[in-house]
């Protein structure tokens, strides 16, 4: 854990002084993509190869369509209390 926790301060801190060129950002822009593809098709793998997870993919899937609908209906709720307060005080300064 401390070694990504370095890798992530070092990569930070090259960052913020501008250490590397545009040509080299690019590159690890495309060498980061590839990478995360790699580990998302590592996941896969993992995943299927697991039987105990296979067998219990129908309730991870309607647990996961429950969470992740209750999600977005919560935060379409709190945008439109959001938006009606703003509404609210917007109009009461635009009256003074």
């Amino acid at each position: 854990m401390e070694e990504i926790i370095i890798c992530i301060t070092v990569g930070i801190l090259l960052g913020w002084f501008d250490v590397l060129s545009y040509k080299v950002k690019m590159w690890l822009n495309k060498l980061s993509l590839c990478c995360l593809y790699l580990m998302l098709v590592c996941l896969g793998a993992k995943i299927g190869c697991d039987a105990n997870l296979l067998a219990q993919i129908e309730t991870l899937g309607k647990q996961s369509l429950i969470l992740g609908s209750s999600t977005i209906l919560g935060t379409m709720v709190m945008f439109y209390i959001i938006i009606k307060l703003f509404a609210r005080n917007f109009d009461a300064e635009e009256g003074k």
